[in-house]
């Protein structure tokens, strides 16, 4: 791990715990919880502008006061480093769903041009490879959603699978008849 990551690391912790002082205090009072969100509420619009990722986010802590003046010409009443900690929380959050959104768009888009039916967003290629975590699977043509996952840790059931829509999830103890699960619902989705 870099400098980098590891002061971006370093970062999302501060900015959680921000979160969690400012939203933590400000719930005894309504009018000081609707200022402050509205002072975030701003700060995250001003951070929008100034930066794109998490690393720009870390340079941006390092001027919160000029962020928050910028933000919040009337002022918030309100630590400046708290406000901005908080605001990066959110949009560190949102820009990853970005990214994540991104990734995924990608992975199906490459599917897609090779001429596969599902593009795997989510674990490892082949479900037979999957020992613990999970494997999200896409069917291209008709958005259907396929999550195999894999709880060694579980007493029952450490083998699942959903189909969304619908969102049934099914449980086996039996990785066979898991996989074979797996494989039929699969075919059910694309008979080709």
């Amino acid at each position: 791990m870099g400098e980098s990551e590891m002061a971006v690391r370093v970062a999302r912790g501060r900015w959680r715990s921000a979160e969690d002082r400012l939203f933590g205090s400000l719930l005894a009072d309504p009018a000081s919880y609707q200022r402050g969100v509205g002072a975030v509420q701003a700060v995250v619009a001003e951070l929008r502008t100034r930066v794109d990722d998490a690393a720009g986010l870390v340079a941006a802590g390092e001027r919160a006061e000029e962020i928050v003046a910028a933000a919040c010409p009337d002022g918030v009443g309100l630590p400046a480093e708290l406000v901005v900690g908080a605001a990066s929380a959110m949009l560190d959050r949102e820009l990853t769903a970005e990214r994540e959104q991104r990734r995924r768009t990608d992975v199906m888009d490459a599917a897609r041009a090779a001429g596969r039916a599902w593009a795997v967003v989510d674990g490892p290629a082949e479900v037979e490879d999957l020992t613990e975590g999970r494997m999200v699977a896409v069917h291209l043509a008709t958005g259907t959603v396929v999550q195999a996952t894999v709880d060694p840790w579980a007493r029952e059931g450490a083998f699942a699978v959903e189909v969304m829509p619908g969102g049934e999830l099914r449980s086996f103890g039996d990785r066979a008849e898991w996989l074979a699960e797996l494989r039929r619902l699969r075919a059910q989705v694309d008979p080709s």
